[in-house]
């Protein structure tokens, strides 16, 4: 543990006015639901419908991530988990005091599992929790946690003279959300496609920032109302997560519309289970003005050997300096019409730079060349 933290930590230890130890707050003063599970561990389940999937149903991971392209995993062997922690810096000086774990069961609900630590002391424990409940599973799925909660795990389990975690498929579920929603929504956190893709609101919400100080509250004072409030948010993260990324997937495979969704972007995640998905998001795209979908056709088209079709969208490039380039070299060797040739290459030639603009000199040079002396 870090310094700063270790002493803030055992300052609270120390705090004269602090009543009695938090492991020491009774259970009838606790909040409701939660039950002891062991010295300084709580525990408590939550169980509603589940958000329209099957459990028994093998789903491919392929649409979050190029690397899950031979990757599946019964619905029910998938678990949803997010940590709530002392800070967001991670490593040595954060600790996780408090983990949802969600799961689609066989009866057709959807369990939410909370493990929640009384005080530092008791970070083995919890860390035992989370791998019992890791070693049921076959594949996390997180949001942002590659960058947070799934290091965060590693270390502190490092900190506490446990090896590595076992092997387990990690889906961070914001990678396929921001292909998604980049491009249409002001940004991509859980809370804003909360609101505008699930439509959920939530009410009397703790700020993430607050939620650190409610912890050390209640281990200086024993203090569980603000506490309450972070078991909430936790939960429902983790039921967030797990609604967004079915409907994630449901798109991806062309079952389902997603509101507000960038069709290049989808076509990207849909490009990973069934190409011709992709083409179809993509030529819609491009039917109904958008640019951006030209380039990721025509790569689609050379991965398939479609020459013809792929030389038909040059003239379809957008106005960048690469879009011009190639223009230019599709009105000369397609149409054989140097001068507008000539006219696109300097226009990218007033945009381009690096390695392009020494590209479209030479080409800008030749083609004056070639011109001229057809002139003469």
């Amino acid at each position: 543990m870090a310094g700063n933290l270790r002493a803030r930590l055992s300052r609270i230890r120390a705090t004269p006015d602090r009543p009695r130890p938090a492991r020491a707050v009774a259970a009838s003063a606790f909040p409701e639901g939660w039950a002891a599970i062991g010295e300084g561990i709580r525990f408590k389940e939550s169980i509603s419908p589940t958000p329209s999937v099957s459990p028994g149903k093998s789903m491919r991971l392929a649409a979050f991530s190029g690397r899950f392209s031979a990757e599946e995993a019964r619905i029910g062997d998938i678990v949803f988990f997010d940590l709530e922690t002392t800070g967001l810096s991670g490593g040595s000086g954060t600790v996780a005091f408090l983990a949802a774990i969600g799961s689609a069961r066989e009866d057709g609900t959807f369990s939410v599992r909370q493990y929640f630590m009384d005080d530092y002391p008791f970070e083995p424990a919890f860390l035992e929790c989370l791998a019992s409940e890791f070693s049921r599973a076959v594949a996390v799925v997180t949001y942002n946690g590659s960058s947070f909660d799934m290091p965060l795990y590693a270390v502190r389990r490092a900190m506490n003279g446990y090896g590595p975690p076992g092997r387990l498929v990690h889906v961070d579920a914001l990678h396929a959300a921001r292909r998604l929603w980049r491009e249409t929504l002001r940004d991509c956190s859980l809370g804003s496609l909360e609101e505008a893709i699930l439509g959920v609101r939530r009410e009397d919400d703790i700020p993430g920032f607050e939620v650190p100080q409610a912890w050390f509250d209640y281990l200086r004072l024993g203090e569980t109302e603000r506490l309450s409030r972070v078991f909430r948010h936790n939960e429902l993260d983790v039921r967030s997560l797990a609604s967004l990324f079915f409907l994630i997937d449901g798109a991806a495979n062309g079952l389902q519309s997603v509101t507000a969704g960038d069709p290049v972007g989808l076509a990207s995640l849909q490009e990973r289970v069934d190409e011709a998905l992709a083409e179809r998001s993509l030529k819609t795209a491009l039917e109904d003005g958008c640019l951006r979908a030209v380039r990721p056709l025509m790569r689609l088209y050379r991965r398939q050997g479609r020459a013809a079709e792929r030389l038909e969208l040059v003239p379809s490039l957008p106005d960048d300096p690469a879009g011009l380039f190639s223009r230019s070299v599709y009105a000369e060797r397609a149409t054989g019409d140097r001068v507008e040739s000539l006219r696109l290459v300097r226009m990218c030639r007033e945009s381009a730079g690096g390695a392009l603009l020494e590209r479209a000199e030479r080409r800008e040079s030749r083609l004056k060349r070639k011109i001229e002396e057809k002139e003469t």
